[in-house]
């Protein structure tokens, strides 16, 4: 790592966002230079990089939420996964308690799912150069746009869902932060809130709402948020 960057984070240590976007633009310009680190990186091996899953499922977002919320960069967080948030930040006068998810997209017919779907499919690129869209990883499966559509929506119900189940969230005031990792890429012609609002709408604010006080979804360049009150 560059001396600049704060990767690994140490839990409850106080961070500027600004060192956080620091540590994103260091580690890209090292990715873009070494394309073993960069393949490294995408595996999320322990072996390889022990904070690399870390970094792409909730530091990485972080940064995204940041960035679509227009935190100052000298607004604080702090990372805490041993509590109820993953990350409190202090934003001027206010505190966020953001508790973090993945969204995959979740194809009707793939062979894996989630999270363990897009490591496979990280693994074979890395070991073959590609892989393929659609749940099948190493044999085509093209999906069209109402079947990617209806893929990522499902990808993102799981998401949001799976937190829901979990109640000892209820009361606790959280934000919810839920990255739909490549779902703009998948589906440019769409937001992401024409992607996941009508998921959203269909769980319902009085449910979502009884753990979560905001809902924010992310991806590189895309933010939405959707506010209980």
């Amino acid at each position: 790592m560059m001396q600049e960057s704060i990767y690994p984070l140490v839990e409850g240590r106080t961070y500027r966002i600004g060192d956080l976007r620091a540590a994103e633009t260091a580690l890209l310009a090292e990715r873009q230079a070494d394309q073993d680190l960069s393949s490294r990186l995408r595996v999320q091996e322990r072996i390889d990089i022990e904070w690399a899953k870390l970094r792409n499922e909730e530091w990485l977002p972080l940064m995204l939420l940041a960035d679509g919320l227009r935190l100052d960069p000298s607004d604080t967080f702090r990372w805490t996964p041993a509590g109820a948030a993953d990350f409190v930040v202090s934003a001027g006068t206010r505190t966020l308690n953001v508790q973090c998810t993945m969204a995959y997209d979740e194809p009707a017919d793939a062979n894996y799912h989630g999270g363990h779907l897009h490591h496979l499919e990280m693994k074979h690129q890395r070991d073959n150069g590609f892989y393929f869209g659609g749940g099948k990883i190493s044999e085509p499966n093209a999906l069209d746009v109402v079947e990617q559509l209806a893929s990522w929506r499902t990808g993102i119900r799981s998401a949001v869902e799976a937190k829901l189940a979990k109640t000892s969230y209820a009361g606790q005031e959280l934000d919810l932060l839920v990255y739909a990792r490549m779902c703009s890429f998948d589906l440019i012609d769409f937001s992401l809130e024409e992607v996941a609002g009508p998921v959203l709408e269909t769980i319902g604010k009085n449910r979502w709402g009884q753990a979560f006080a905001n809902i924010y979804i992310v991806d590189n360049k895309e933010f939405m948020r959707v506010v209980r009150e």
